[in-house]
């Protein structure tokens, strides 16, 4: 008896349930208000360094959509551009099989060849126009293409090659100075125009696979930033429901060690009761 009035054994071990309770808890509720079964390295320290990798990769693949999304935009105006430059040779072509006639007056072929002539400047305007963020791969001002990352490691890359359409590019092989002025040089710019959109359409063609590359690059790096998000998660988030539960049941275990520590409190006093009995 004077032992356990002196030690209070009762109320020690409730204590320490009471405690181990409340400790449980606040790290309960910190996961669950979190989301984070893992928030710093002592909770787990190997799901704690796998997942700061995986984390650091997914922010690596982050700029490379980034550097895939300015490839995908370079290569769509391209492909824009490109579509009306045939549009506009076929027009063009048009136009100089009319001038091809003998019986044209000089009012009609000078109409003629001042059409032909706005037709020459305006596809010069849509092939410099075809730049996006001061990146153009029509003109002739990237002869070796432009490349991009592809990887997280920055140790692959995805080009697009350069091209030159413009007048005299050898793609287009059409020079400025051509004209319709006679219609011996509406029949050579026919013959050159008729040319120049069979190698337009080559190089639709090459834009087109280049476009094709670029949109699987990029949808491979979504998936695969979308599969590591998805590790992350499963190393280090918390499960919600099974983490309010845990919440509740420690609370009544708190609450309970609470009830004990009152319980064991009483029996010294009970024990005084009798002694003054």
């Amino acid at each position: 008896m004077v032992d356990s009035l002196n030690n209070a054994n009762g109320v020690l071990g409730a204590l320490k349930h009471f405690q181990t309770a409340r400790r449980d808890l606040s790290s309960a509720e910190t996961r669950l208000s979190s989301g984070l079964r893992v928030n710093q390295a002592r909770d787990d320290a190997q799901a704690f360094q796998s997942s700061a990798s995986m984390q650091n990769e997914t922010g690596s693949l982050k700029a490379v959509s980034l550097s895939l999304g300015r490839a995908e935009a370079v290569s769509d105006v391209a492909i824009a551009a490109a579509e009306q430059v045939s549009k506009l040779l076929i027009q063009m072509r048009v136009t100089a099989t009319t001038a091809m006639g003998e019986d044209l007056g000089p009012s009609q072929r000078a109409v003629l060849n001042q059409t032909f002539n706005e037709q020459m400047e305006q596809l010069e305007r849509f092939i410099e126009s075809a730049t996006f963020d001061d990146a153009n791969i029509l003109n002739g001002s990237k002869p070796n293409g432009i490349s991009f990352i592809a990887d997280a490691e920055a140790t692959s890359t995805l080009s697009l090659a350069g091209r030159n359409l413009l007048p005299g590019g050898g793609v287009i092989t059409l020079v400025p100075g051509d004209n319709l002025a006679t219609a011996d040089s509406a029949r050579r710019a026919f013959d050159k125009l008729t040319a120049s959109i069979e190698n337009v359409g080559h190089e639709l063609t090459g834009l087109g696979a280049e476009a094709k590359r670029v949109t699987a690059q990029i949808g491979f790096v979504s998936r695969l930033a979308d599969a590591l998000a998805a590790g992350v998660g499963r190393l280090i988030d918390t499960d919600l429901a099974e983490e309010s539960a845990l919440v509740r049941a420690l609370q009544v275990k708190q609450s309970l060690s609470g009830e004990a520590i009152n319980i064991a409190n009483s029996t010294p006093q009970a024990l005084l009761a009798l002694f003054r009995g």
